[in-house]
């Protein structure tokens, strides 16, 4: 515990020595703020020169609602968590799942493909093949990459409110974040059961302006930080 106070004391007083933060999420402004109260700064989301805009409008018309989950199975990235909340809905007959990042293989019980890690020249087709991609974290994610990169291909995402790319899934869908697998349960069966909000949700994705290439992001950091 002395090791850890100590620790904690020594970020504290490095951080007390910046004028002004990036924060890339409101969820990591506020862990920040909880440890160091009255800190300056802005957040303004990132990006990365992978990210292109490749949007396109969706259909949503196969028989099953093709959900995606993408990362490790490791319990905080709430692969354990989305299992579980599949599990309650049942409806095995109107929903299949991939998992990409990790193993390959079949889930025993449940419609759950693993597939294994997809590569620059495979992801197009990845989100091709995706009605819905889910971010169900369980730990404070500073952000959230994926998400970035499904919205680029037009895909809906839903996120927990412990995924900082929250604030940019809201600006497409407020009811798309989620808090606690008693939401996740009811959002996913309302999708499941009824497609037009992922309509409502690709089309907004295609009608806003992309913010999230390089470009626009570094003079939105140079507008915001720099003058």
């Amino acid at each position: 515990m002395m090791e850890y106070e100590s620790l904690m004391n020594y970020y504290k007083e490095c951080f007390s020595l910046v004028d002004y933060y990036h924060f890339n999420s409101e969820v990591s402004k506020s862990v920040y703020t909880s440890h160091i109260p009255n800190i300056n700064g802005i957040v303004i989301p990132i990006t990365h020169c992978g990210i292109k805009d490749n949007r396109r409008m969706k259909t949503f018309n196969t028989k099953k609602l093709r959900m995606g989950f993408i990362g490790s199975d490791e319990p905080f990235k709430g692969l354990p968590l989305l299992i579980e909340a599949l599990e309650e809905i049942g409806m095995e007959d109107k929903w299949e799942l991939s998992v990409w990042g990790g193993k390959v293989g079949k889930h025993l019980s449940l419609p759950i493909q693993y597939k294994g890690k997809y590569s620059a020249q495979t992801i197009e087709n990845v989100y091709e093949a995706m009605d819905v991609l889910i971010v169900p974290s369980v730990w404070k994610e500073t952000f959230s990459l994926v998400t970035l990169e499904a919205l680029s291909y037009g895909v809906p995402v839903i996120v927990s409110d412990n995924v900082g790319a929250q604030d940019v899934v809201k600006e497409y869908s407020e009811r798309c974040v989620f808090h606690g697998k008693i939401e996740l349960v009811h959002l996913m069966e309302s999708i499941i059961v009824d497609k037009s909000l992922l309509h409502q949700y690709n089309d907004r994705i295609c009608e806003l302006p992309w913010t999230f290439d390089m470009m626009t992001h570094t003079k939105e950091i140079i507008n915001k930080l720099y003058r």
